[in-house]
Formats: structure tokens, sequence, C-alpha cells
């Protein structure tokens, strides 16, 4: 009795594992201008979501062959607007360089500030100086005793 129910099960199976499509054609289905239920039905849920300068960011990872794949749809208002590879910003623009070109600009303002510091205390001392009338000379005349 056992053997007549594994046998169904087991055919079963196997038509369902021939019925699936790799990932990596299903993405290829997914078009810019697609609603995102439309983008759901065809892949399933994302693996990652993040909403990023006013889009919404999903990410699917699957393998295909052992071989890792990364793929991104990017949404404004419900549509998918960008179709493809994970989104990377260009290179003079990523974080690791805005935090060197910002680093220099704070040491160039930095470098500005200490030379303005310096010029104010050298203009304070010389107000002092001529405060107490450093800056001038003396002069005391001798006189001759009048005999």
């Amino acid at each position: 009795m056992l053997r007549y129910v594994a046998i169904p099960v087991i055919a079963f199976s196997l038509v369902l594992t021939a019925c699936q499509t790799s990932m990596l054609k299903q993405f290829a289905e997914v078009k810019p201008g697609m609603e995102k239920d439309d983008v759901l039905n065809l892949m399933g849920s994302p693996t990652r979501t993040q909403r990023f300068h006013g889009k919404d960011r999903w990410t699917y990872v699957f393998y295909d062959d052992r071989i890792r794949f990364e793929k991104e749809v990017q949404f404004f208002d419900g549509s998918a607007v960008y179709v493809g590879d994970v989104w990377q910003p260009e290179a003079s623009k990523n974080a690791v360089a805005m935090d060197s070109f910002n680093d220099k600009k704070n040491r160039e303002i930095d470098e500005q500030i200490a030379q303005e510091v310096e010029k104010h205390r050298k203009a304070y001392q010389l107000y002092e100086a001529e405060s107490r009338g450093e800056d001038k000379v003396r002069y005391v005349p001798d006189f001759q005793p009048i005999r």
C-alpha cells in the first residue's frame, strides 16, 4: 500500500522540479515600467529592500549553476525605473572619495583659521605696544644745571 502512495508523490515532485525555471531567466523578464505587483508575482519577495534617493530598491540574490547573482530593481512611484546589476555610484562620488575630499577641505579650512588667529594675535600685540607707548622712541633731553 505504501508503495502505491509513494510512486505518485515521487512522480509529482519530479514534475514540479522539471517545471522550475532559473531565477536568471525569470529576472530577464523584468522590464522597466512594470508595477511592483507584477515584479512580485514574477520574482517573489526580494532578498533586501531599501529606500534611497526617493526610490525603492529591491535586491534579489540568487544562484544559477553555482554562480552568485545580485540583481536590483528600482521603483519610483510604484513603477520600475531601473532593472539590472546592483547600482553603484560613480567612483568620484562614492563614500571613500567624498570622505577624502571633505578631509582635504577641512584641512584647508583649519590652516586658514590658524593663519587668521596668528594675524589677530600679532595685531593685538601691536595694539598693546601702541597703548603702552612702546612703539615710540622716548627722548629725554640732558639738561645742564644752571649756575
